[in-house]
């Protein structure tokens, strides 16, 4: 089991993913198709500045907001701070082509996805998660290759099938998918992520 944390300044939040995975199977020549099964947690804890009046009482009761509704504009600020796959530290993601066709401002989770300039179909794509419009974190610590089928399932789930090549596979046409599934579990105000991404290298 992996833990990661990341910190984030006061005023924003604490994002800590909890991810376990287990492999089965093999990428050898046997025929056996490599299987990555994956039970992870973010949990979102907000800072005190936000979850408390400013007289020091309790929170006051939550209600419904949005954050921006022009995801590109929601988006900006953390794919600038997006770090880059490792060995391609002199590489940018091209926030100008990020698709934030599956982002909702005032939807308990929603998504910007994002890839590096002048990619290919192997370059690695960051899905990027929201909750009423604030940043969350990515869905998951790796950046998978290959542009993934990113859907909405209701106001606070989302779909996501990743795309990964299998033997003989060239780029341009992977056959292998993993499915996860993101949801905003509203009363522990965090995100689940069941499901499977793509196998370890």
């Amino acid at each position: 089991m992996r833990t990661t944390r990341h910190s984030r300044p006061a005023g924003l939040l604490l994002v800590t993913a909890i991810a376990s995975v287990a492999l089965a199977g093999c990428t050898g020549g046997s025929g056996g198709d490599a299987t990555a099964t994956v039970t992870a947690t973010q949990t979102v804890t907000p800072s005190s500045s936000s979850s408390a009046s400013s007289s020091g009482g309790a929170a006051p009761t939550a209600t419904p907001s949005c954050g921006p509704s022009d995801g590109a504009a929601a988006a900006a600020g953390p794919i600038a701070d997006l770090p880059l796959p490792a060995g391609l530290e002199s590489a940018r993601w091209d926030a100008s082509a990020a698709d934030t066709s599956v982002y909702d401002g005032c939807a308990a989770l929603s998504a910007v996805t994002v890839s590096v300039a002048d990619g290919t179909a192997s370059s690695p794509v960051a899905i990027l998660l929201f909750h009423d419009g604030t940043y969350l974190g990515t869905a998951t610590k790796e950046q998978y290759p290959f542009v993934p089928e990113v859907t909405r399932e209701s106001a606070g789930s989302i779909r996501v099938e990743y795309r990964y090549p299998q033997g003989a596979d060239s780029n341009a046409d992977p056959s292998g998918r993993a499915t996860a599934t993101y949801t905003w579990d509203d009363g522990a105000g965090r995100v689940e992520m069941s499901g499977d991404v793509p196998p370890a290298a």
